[in-house]
């Protein structure tokens, strides 16, 4: 595009960001979020969630972890529920269970409301791990005090 010299925006960026991270390519849509930088168009944080779901995706949960960080610290984009759920999804991948509850509790602290998708993620993985006691307690959190009804797996 840039070589026709279409004009890129955002949304070009993300779309062809998307199809990278779909391929399990995601070092070349973190190459084309470098470009936006250069170019000054600024991705939204629907970009920023598709490429820690493909870091994810690829089992690279520390890069993801890295790059969660870094979007919060320079105030990059504001984390949502799509990148929050993202983040707990590949924890729990790798068996950081207590780091994703702490994420859980800081995404309802910062009034983001987790869903049954959420709190499955993590009962399954504490399932996995054998932690059914800390599973049922989190699942009676989710119902009881949370009100979250569950859904059928």
């Amino acid at each position: 595009m840039c070589a026709v010299r279409v004009p890129v925006d955002k949304y070009s960026i993300s779309i062809a960001i998307k199809c990278c991270c779909q391929m399990s390519r995601t070092n070349d849509g973190l190459a084309l979020l470098a470009s936006c930088f250069r170019r000054a168009v600024v991705p939204d944080v629907c970009t920023f969630n598709t490429l820690l779901d493909g870091l994810v995706l690829e089992d690279r949960i520390l890069e993801a972890e890295r790059l969660f960080k870094k979007l919060i610290k320079h105030k990059l984009c504001e984390p949502n529920v799509v990148m929050y759920s993202t983040m707990i999804k590949g924890l729990c991948k790798v068996g950081n269970n207590d780091i994703a509850i702490g994420l859980l509790r800081l995404m309802d602290e910062r009034g983001y409301k987790p869903d049954t998708v959420v709190y499955n993620t993590i009962i399954y993985s504490l399932c996995k791990d054998k932690l059914i006691d800390d599973a049922y307690k989190l699942f009676n959190e989710m119902v009881f005090a949370k009100g979250i009804q569950p859904d059928m797996l």
